[in-house]
């Protein structure tokens, strides 16, 4: 294997610095203590220098080392996730007593500020842009296979809203890379759905929608990742999100090449049936019309909403 990792089994001296070991691709970890939130995390170094930040936990208190800001939007997102919580369930106290429409009124107010923290936490427009589509493509598909309850719809759009938070401890370089990733580069990428997962799962509005977080790269035949999951023990939501996340990502323009049409969109779906997909949700996929993707397509676009800092 390429730069193989080798595993460092004391990376802290008495004081809390990191000890790195020589040679390139060590891999090693760090703990960090946010007085702020009274909660502690550890870091995984991979390479050198270079931090991927996920959540733990561990017994001591330890000072933040190195220059990389990555550590700092992983604290800031999770800060930003906690207030959003303690809003929802004020928001929310008393839904059992609230009509119906009130609560869907409700919930599409809260969900338009979800988007607003994703995009203050990505100044990525296409990144931005594209959990709005895939969450637009997620509900089409959604109530195309009959779902209509509230809850279900509600934590797939939040799911594929945040299904790439986890990118945020992803290295910038490894995300921009305009050429081949190294092995241990994309063992990197591979990451971002555990630590997405990590950042959202206890907070109580987003428990469900967090396994599309976790999800997302599985694939049925159980060839994915993080942890191969095949068949139905992939979540529905996560399934029919795979689905939505290949139409967009094969009809959108991207910096190296202009976006494909629909019906290229359905065909590499159809080819890839049983192995990548769910085939009997691309069964259902394949009777949904072109119109019907190009509206959506432009429904998402009237509303979209982009990062206004870079």
């Amino acid at each position: 294997m390429e730069n193989a990792p080798t595993t460092v089994k004391s990376p802290l001296d008495r004081d809390g610095q990191l000890l790195i070991e020589d040679g390139s691709g060590a891999r090693s970890s760090l703990r960090w203590f946010d007085t702020q939130m009274d909660h502690e995390y550890l870091f995984t170094l991979r390479g050198n220098e270079d931090f991927l930040g996920a959540p733990g936990s561990g017994a001591g208190r330890f000072p933040w080392s190195g220059s990389d800001t990555r550590g700092q939007k992983i604290f800031q997102a999770r800060a930003a996730m906690k207030d959003l919580n303690r809003w929802y369930e004020r928001l929310f106290r008393d839904h059992e007593e609230m009509d119906e429409d009130i609560v869907a009124e409700k919930q599409l107010f809260f969900n338009s500020n979800l988007i607003h923290f994703i995009a203050a936490t990505d100044a990525n427009e296409d990144t931005v842009g594209h959990s709005q589509f895939v969450a637009n493509y997620s509900l089409l598909l959604t109530r195309e296979l009959g779902i209509s309850d509230r809850r279900f719809l509600v934590d797939i759009e939040r799911g594929a809203l945040l299904h790439d938070i986890g990118k945020v401890g992803i290295p910038e370089s490894i995300l921009m890379k305009r050429g081949a990733l190294t092995t241990i580069e994309r063992e990197i990428i591979k990451d971002h759905p555990l630590l997405g997962y990590k950042l959202i799962e206890e907070f109580s509005f987003l428990k469900q929608a967090s396994l599309v977080v976790l999800c997302h790269h599985e694939q049925f035949d159980g060839q994915g990742y993080p942890y191969g999951l095949a068949g139905e023990d992939i979540p529905l939501e996560a399934r029919i999100f795979s689905l939505a996340d290949t139409v967009d990502a094969i009809t959108s323009d991207r910096p190296y090449r202009r976006g494909q049409s629909f019906e290229a969109a359905r065909r590499e779906i159809e080819k890839h049936s049983g192995s990548q997909f769910d085939p009997q949700l691309v069964e259902v996929f394949l009777t949904i019309s072109e119109e019907r993707w190009q509206q959506a397509k432009l429904d998402t676009l009237r509303n979209l909403r982009l990062p206004t800092v870079h």
